[in-house]
Order: structure tokens, then C-alpha cells, then sequence
């Protein structure tokens, strides 16, 4: 079952991935169109998306796309180890390491 329309194939990965890590069972397909764009009409029915393997875990997946969704509404924050100014979409900081202010974690 089709869940998740991505702008990109890495947003794809990166969300299926996410996906896999909460024991979600998904694939990315749809990547290989990508390529062809110019050649292609490009349209929802062509971008890269994630296929739903369980379609028990629905209900899940839909919280955890939402979730990644919303992380774009997160800012960005200064490392409380070294001080370093990291991107909202980083939960950890590129300079030393240190795991983002909870605030800033996305469940």
C-alpha cells in the first residue's frame, strides 16, 4: 500500500528508513522516474514513494510520517556541549556528537 509521496528519492530513504527503525515494514519505490524528469510529465503519480508492506502497521507509519513532517516546523538549536549551531532536521551535532535538546527530538 502506497503511504507516503516524496518530493525526492533521498526523502524517500530517509523516511523509510525512519520507517525501519520503528519496525515499520516499507520499501521505497518509484526512485528509477526520477532521473527522467524533463522527459517525463512529472506529476504525485511519479515522485518516489514508500510502500506499506504490513498494512497492520497503518496506523503507526501514519504517526511516524507525521512526525516527520512536522520536523520542519522544529528550529534550529545550539549544541549544549560545544555551542555549535545545528539544523532543526540534525538530532545530533555535527561538531562533537552530543544528542539534541530533547525539545528538538522528534518521537
Amino acid at each position: 500500500m502506497k503511504i507516503y509521496s516524496a518530493s525526492n528519492p533521498t526523502q524517500a530513504h530517509i523516511l523509510c528508513e525512519l520507517l525501519k527503525s520503528q519496525t515499520i515494514r516499507c520499501e521505497v519505490r518509484g526512485e528509477g522516474i526520477f532521473g527522467l524528469q524533463g522527459e517525463l510529465p512529472i506529476s504525485p503519480d511519479t515522485d518516489s514513494y514508500i510502500w506499506l508492506l504490513d498494512q497492520q502497521q497503518l496506523d503507526r507509519a501514519k504517526t511516524v510520517i507525521r512526525d516527520f513532517e512536522s520536523q520542519s516546523l522544529q528550529k534550529d538549536w545550539h549544541c549544549p556541549e560545544c555551542g555549535e549551531s545545528n539544523e532543526a532536521q540534525f538530532a545530533i551535532c555535527w561538531q562533537c556528537g552530543q544528542h539534541a535538546p530533547i525539545e528538538n527530538v522528534v518521537e
